[in-house]
């Protein structure tokens, strides 16, 4: 997915939210984001949205010298989840279908993220589920593939999310005979889960592969070994949330399904939802 010019000012946005967390004086802020703007002038038009974000937002990391704004928020943010992650399992067990439910529980969280708001989860979320219904709706085609599958490759995207994907996973491993790996960012970026919030929301470490990107969002482009080894052996890949959209977007591949919320007027207007639409869409 190519940037367009309304993405800067989503990026600087970024950027500046990085600088709420710091202590620092509003004149090094300022510097900061002069750094950032200047950053940014090493752009070029066909790159994606999260190449444009690592710009913006590394400049940030070195006039800063730190490496995650956001660890304290991060983990806030997982206590949450995991304070009302029982009563959305409960939830799906009695809905009609739990599995799908579970679902839009994990896409509906895709709506924590730091990188595009201020968020805050509560009880309000378990009614969100409840009543809740995709914009964009494969879940069958899902189902079907998923019969058959026995390695399933899941990349990750936000902290507080990555509990409703957790539950998504289990419900998943516990009715398919299918193994799930976890794909996690390989360097802290905004509030995106790397492999020691994927552990401290209870994943296997066996279970989680670095994926190489250090964005907001996945390519292949920078994608590690390990990554490529399961994409290449995987039956069933989902991309969760909307930098991981942005970044395999033009990836064709029949086993690649899309669940996000779409959060910018330019996702979309690309997928032809309204703004906030929720997503679980394969990539035709």
């Amino acid at each position: 997915m190519k940037a367009l010019s309304e993405c800067f000012s989503c990026v600087l946005a970024q950027a500046w939210r990085n600088l709420y967390e710091w202590d620092g004086n509003e004149n090094q802020k300022f510097e900061a984001m002069i750094k950032s703007v200047k950053n940014l002038g090493n752009a070029h038009y066909g790159m994606k949205p999260i190449e444009l974000s690592k710009l913006a937002n590394d400049a940030i990391k070195e006039f800063t010298g730190i490496e995650d704004f956001y660890a304290l928020r991060k983990k806030r943010l997982n206590d949450s989840a995991l304070g009302i992650v029982s009563d959305v399992i409960e939830l799906a067990r009695r809905s009609s279908n739990p599995l799908k439910t579970l679902a839009i529980s994990a896409i509906l969280g895709n709506h924590l993220d730091f990188g595009v708001k201020n968020v805050e989860l509560d009880q309000r979320f378990v009614d969100l589920v409840k009543f809740s219904t995709l914009s964009i709706d494969d879940f069958s085609l899902f189902m079907n593939k998923l019969l058959n599958a026995k390695i399933l490759l899941y990349v990750l995207d936000n902290t507080g999310e990555v509990v409703f994907d957790k539950a998504f996973i289990d419900k998943i491993e516990s009715d398919f005979n299918v193994k799930v790996k976890v794909a996690v960012r390989s360097a802290p970026i905004i509030n995106d889960v790397t492999e020691s919030d994927a552990l401290y929301v209870g994943f296997n470490k066996n279970d989680i592969i670095e994926s190489g990107t250090t964005m907001a969002g996945m390519s292949l482009n920078v994608a590690s070994k390990e990554f490529i080894s399961i994409w290449n052996r995987a039956d069933l890949i989902i991309s969760k949330g909307q930098g991981n959209f942005e970044g395999l977007e033009e990836v064709h591949d029949e086993r690649l399904f899309f669940l996000l919320e779409a959060k910018c007027p330019v996702v979309a207007k690309m997928l032809k939802v309204k703004v906030g639409g929720t997503v679980l869409k394969n990539w035709k």
